[in-house]
């Protein structure tokens, strides 16, 4: 609980011998209900804001996030995001949701990491199809330095960026395997350097991920591969 806040148990209401333990505000108003069976979280976890209205339901199973979450707007009445859970982690279908019940998007994790196929809407409901592409521009230093650069970046200007090498898994989603491109942060560029001595020559299939934040907060995935054939 924060500052100010409080915790007690509720009397055992269920057979199964779940216990509800509350958090309050130091208002007084219920801050969090959190179900507990044999010492873990075990149940809909629920949290409210400090007028008492429902902000969060999220599942536990044995102290672990199982199931589908649901996060709502200010006043509790219309539900903001929906996400399923697997083992703790992002797993499934996240979906957001206008406060007019409209869907904004739909997108796809796989154990917490974003997949292809981000879906996004407009406000008359019509697919978003305009979403940025992977750059690549090769820079030639070899004849001066003896390096060859490929410079990464988007087709139009974006937030925030990710670029990494490797390949996306079997159902298309990113993975700890991915290796991450250093970047300019500033300029959203990310870059891949190569050292040749004279009479060198090197050649290379590459795919280049990109996960960008678009402007709903959702990570977008694209993937290009690119053929490297450098001589000095």
């Amino acid at each position: 609980p924060q500052e100010g806040a409080t915790r007690k148990e509720k009397p055992e209401t269920q057979k199964n011998g779940t216990k509800v333990v509350e958090s309050k505000y130091s208002n007084g108003v219920i801050k969090a209900e959190v179900p507990y069976r044999e010492g873990r979280k075990n149940g809909l976890s629920k949290s409210y804001d400090k007028k008492g209205k429902i902000s969060l339901e999220l599942p536990y199973v044995n102290d672990k996030r199982e199931g589908q979450s649901r996060r709502f707007y200010e006043g509790g009445k219309q539900v903001y995001q929906t996400t399923e859970y697997k083992d703790d982690k992002m797993h499934g279908q996240q979906v957001k949701f206008r406060e007019n019940g409209d869907r904004l998007s739909e997108a796809r994790y796989e154990n917490d990491y974003p997949c292809l196929d981000l879906i996004e809407y407009y406000k008359d409901n019509t697919l978003r199809k305009d979403f940025p592409k992977i750059v690549i521009t090769p820079i030639d230093q070899l004849e001066s330095r003896g390096a060859y650069h490929l410079d990464i970046s988007m087709s139009e200007k974006v937030r925030k960026v990710k670029y990494y090498l490797g390949k996306l898994t079997k159902s298309g989603c990113l993975s700890g395997d991915s290796y991450h491109i250093l970047q300019d942060e500033i300029r959203r560029v990310g870059r891949l350097s190569y050292n040749l001595p004279p009479g060198g020559f090197m050649m290379d299939e590459l795919n280049i991920i990109a996960a960008v934040e678009t402007v709903y907060g959702n990570t977008y995935i694209t993937q290009r591969s690119y053929n490297l054939a450098i001589e000095y």
